[in-house]
């Protein structure tokens, strides 16, 4: 009964393992971490360049060709593609009227795909929409 009670001490060797394998579990859950979290930070930041050029529109009455271009490159740096403005108020309005902001492109997602003991980040094109909307007050 003493035998199965007695623990001997763990060698360096195993500890050693030990602490390894803990740190590849770590690094291996950081980087599917992190994966998932950029594609949510593209999005919002997305969003946030949308509602930048929302207040310029309502300030000016529309989007004007020299901010479409502005708004589209730096879209293109979140990794928007394909990206379309139709239904966006690109004409001077009265004040108080109506004013849209629509956009629409592609986006590839990074998913991280098992096949079998082999990982590895796969793109997943998905279509992203913006729709805003406001008053004029130029």
């Amino acid at each position: 009964m003493k035998l199965l009670k007695k623990k001997r001490k763990a060698s360096v060797i195993e500890n050693t393992l030990v602490m390894f394998i803990n740190l590849v579990l770590v690094c291996a859950f950081l980087v599917i971490i992190f994966g998932a979290f950029s594609g949510i930070s593209d999005k919002w930041g997305m969003r946030q360049v949308a509602r930048e050029y929302m207040l310029i529109m309502e300030t000016e009455g529309y989007l004007k060709p020299a901010d479409q271009a502005a708004l589209k490159a730096e879209l293109e740096g979140y990794g928007l593609y394909n990206i379309s403005f139709s239904g966006t108020t690109t004409s001077e309005v009265n004040y108080g009227d109506r004013i849209y902001l629509c956009i629409s492109g592609t986006y590839d997602d990074n998913i991280l795909s098992f096949a079998g003991a082999i990982s590895k980040y796969t793109t997943h094109p998905s279509t992203i929409t913006i729709k805003r909307q406001t008053t004029a007050k130029q």
